[in-house]
């Protein structure tokens, strides 16, 4: 299969309401592709995904310009998945996520705010009228096990949210129309010549939710969802084995097969392999490193960097990773920090190295395994900042990151 490079554009032409609309109703999204070798476009392309209805409530059209195509996009075989998420929750917006099968070009658009149950208005500027539920992640990408889909979804509520799901305990594979603070899991059924679309299989919702909404924090949508490598994250009661983060300061283990629900464990807690207090809220993620015993790494804000040992032998299932090291110094910011890149030189023992960025101090590195509870930071050249929630990518022996002023940096040996 020849390689595509694949991007969703948003135009902000008079595309609805020609003579100066505003800019926001009028956008639109195209989905563009072309071949990486030749750089031609793939047949039939670019492809409108606006103005169409959501397949799980026609009620909701897609409307490009009230939403932001916010995770990295996944390529699934020949399916293209993306997040859409709010303008900083302005507007009248229901979070999406919408397939498209590249050969086929059919379009699958699912509302995580649906049912009768689920705010609506036709008033486009009413703020979280259609509910809200963003996904976005703060960039990080949606999550596959090679069929599924797994992401978190941000604030949002319904009419009859609050008497259906507040205190009763719901079994994650239990179908719910609104989905809000959660992780979901989803799956699509694409059969040629038409199909379902997008459908729910799982879900996740912390226990102590409403606690995330009266502070006004973003609760689950602000981190995404990352699945381990089972060939080195495995137990005998979870043999794939999941993390989500949020910026309740706590990070979540889960059972990709049983993502846990709501209020599903004793006594009403958390139905989920593990939960983790932090030293700060987390936006866009973990990263994690399968040898030398298993590690995984959250970067929180205004906290240092932290590192867990996966530790599956220990008594209790409850502790499936234990705090292995910090670095030393701590990021002085809130937001904006980097999801942890971990790189290796081809798997040697000791080589592992755990790269982050920040948006004053640049690109940062530390030895991927703690030493005597610490993560010793390498020595870099200097990087001028890093744009916000900014990760490096590598290639070729090199590192590239795009710093504080935009411009692109490379670093690497001589």
């Amino acid at each position: 299969m020849c390689l595509k490079l694949i991007v969703v554009v948003r135009s902000t032409s008079d595309y609805r309401m020609p003579g100066g609309a505003n800019p926001a109703l009028n956008a639109v999204y195209y989905l563009y592709a072309v071949y990486l070798d030749t750089l031609q476009d793939l047949y039939k392309f670019p492809l409108i995904i606006d103005d169409m209805p959501m397949d799980n409530d026609p009620r909701k059209m897609f409307i490009g310009g009230l939403l932001l195509q916010r995770p990295s996009l996944l390529l699934l075989g020949e399916t293209l998945y993306a997040g859409f998420g709010g303008i900083c929750d302005a507007f009248n917006y229901t979070g999406a996520v919408v397939a498209v099968n590249l050969g086929s070009r059919a379009i699958y658009r699912w509302a995580t705010q649906a049912g009768n149950d689920s705010l609506y208005t036709d008033d486009w500027t009413k703020r979280h009228g259609g509910g809200a539920g963003g996904v976005w992640q703060a960039g990080m990408g949606l999550a596959s096990d090679g069929k599924d889909v797994y992401f978190t979804i941000d604030n949002g509520g319904g009419v009859g949210v609050n008497s259906s799901v507040e205190t009763i305990p719901v079994p994650g594979k239990t179908h719910l129309d609104i989905l809000f603070d959660s992780v979901a899991r989803v799956t699509l059924d694409d059969v040629e010549g038409g199909g379902k679309g997008v459908q729910l299989v799982d879900w996740f919702r912390p226990f102590d939710y409403q606690a995330d909404k009266e502070s006004r924090r973003q609760g689950m949508g602000s981190a995404g969802f990352a699945i381990l490598d089972e060939a080195a994250f495995s137990t005998p009661q979870a043999k794939r084995i999941g993390v989500a983060t949020s910026r309740n300061s706590k990070m979540y283990v889960q059972d990709l097969d049983n993502l846990g629900g709501y209020r599903q464990g004793r006594n009403g807690s958390d139905g989920v392999l593990q939960t983790i207090h932090l030293d700060g809220e987390v936006a866009g993620g973990i990263g994690s490193y399968p040898l030398e015993g298993g590690y995984i790494y959250v970067n929180p804000g205004n906290a240092p960097l932290a590192a867990y040992k996966f530790t599956p032998n220990t008594t209790t299932s409850s502790q499936l990773f234990t705090l292995a090291g910090k670095s030393s110094a701590g990021n002085s910011h809130a937001v904006g920090v980097g999801i942890p890149t971990v790189t290796s030189n081809q798997g040697k023992p000791g080589s592992g190295i755990v790269w982050v960025t920040e948006p004053e101090k640049g690109l940062l590195a530390f030895k991927a395994v703690p030493e005597n509870g610490t993560l010793v930071e390498l020595k870099l050249p200097k990087v001028e900042g890093a744009y916000k929630y900014g990760r490096p990518v590598f290639g070729d022996g090199r590192v590239y990151v795009v710093d504080g002023h935009g411009r692109l940096i490379a670093l690497g040996a001589k």
